[in-house]
């Protein structure tokens, strides 16, 4: 991987020192660019103005807005509580099959390897979502069809269910806080755990996994109609343009 379009190089300070961008930037996005950039197969290129770029495009106007909206419709005309959905139509369940599929479609891009590709078809599964959610436009219905409000953002909600799992692997800090939004118990992921191992002649140390608090599962999960969701927050923020110059303005200068 290049860096803004030259190679890498720590003796120069050229290059993305993770732990002090960590202090500046939340980690999903950070990660979820990585992951977008990452070279697989060919040599790719970090770009500050590509970060932003993504994050405000991708990150917050795609999956971020699909999930404000619908939790905050839900707390708007429904008090916060899962409408009830009635019969389902075609295209409700072909949006709910399409979310399903997604698992085996995703899992076996990460199962080869192809995160690139396993990122980009997520992100393809959350515009139908985003598509769905205008085509119904449950912003309009609910002024003289509250029911059929009702219906789209049921859906739109267990789309999301299974969204938060198919994104966790990149975002799992973000998939984390929607998880609780929706209601659900326990965390996603179990803990990582740093132990000092004794040998015969060294000690060294390990980052290891807990896994026993982990109730995430690769499969989407039904959010229950009846219940009371809490009062939800943005999952990204948008980043200001002025950003890129901060941190080219940082390039070659760590001590």
């Amino acid at each position: 991987m290049n860096m803004e379009g030259r190679k890498i190089s720590g003796s120069m300070n050229w290059g993305v020192w993770m732990l002090e961008a960590l202090e500046r930037h939340d980690p999903d996005p950070l990660r979820y660019y990585l992951t977008a950039v990452m070279p697989e197969s060919r040599d790719s290129d970090w770009s500050w103005q590509g970060y932003v770029d993504r994050n405000n495009n991708e990150l917050v106007a795609n999956w971020g807005n699909l999930a404000n909206r619908v939790l905050n419709m839900i707390q708007r005309y429904f008090g916060g509580v899962v409408p009830e959905p009635g019969d389902l139509t075609e295209r409700d369940e072909a949006l709910l099959a399409a979310v399903n599929e997604g698992f085996t479609t995703v899992g076996d891009f990460y199962e080869a390897c192809k995160f690139r590709a396993a990122l980009q078809e997520t992100l393809r599964i959350s515009t139908l979502v985003n598509q769905y959610l205008e085509e119904t436009s449950p912003w309009t219905t609910a002024k003289t069809d509250l029911g059929t409000a009702g219906r789209a953002l049921y859906i739109a909600l267990q789309a999301m269910s299974g969204l938060k799992v198919l994104f966790s692997p990149v975002l799992p800090f973000t998939s984390e806080a929607l998880h609780q939004m929706l209601g659900e118990e326990g965390q996603l992921f179990g803990n990582p755990v740093v132990q000092e191992y004794a040998e015969s002649t060294r000690t060294h140390v390990a980052l290891t996994y807990d896994a026993s608090p982990a109730v995430g599962e690769w499969r989407r999960i039904d959010i229950p109609a009846g219940r009371q969701l809490p009062k939800p927050s943005p999952l990204f923020k948008k980043l200001d343009p002025a950003l890129v110059e901060e941190e080219l303005g940082r390039l070659g200068q760590r001590p």
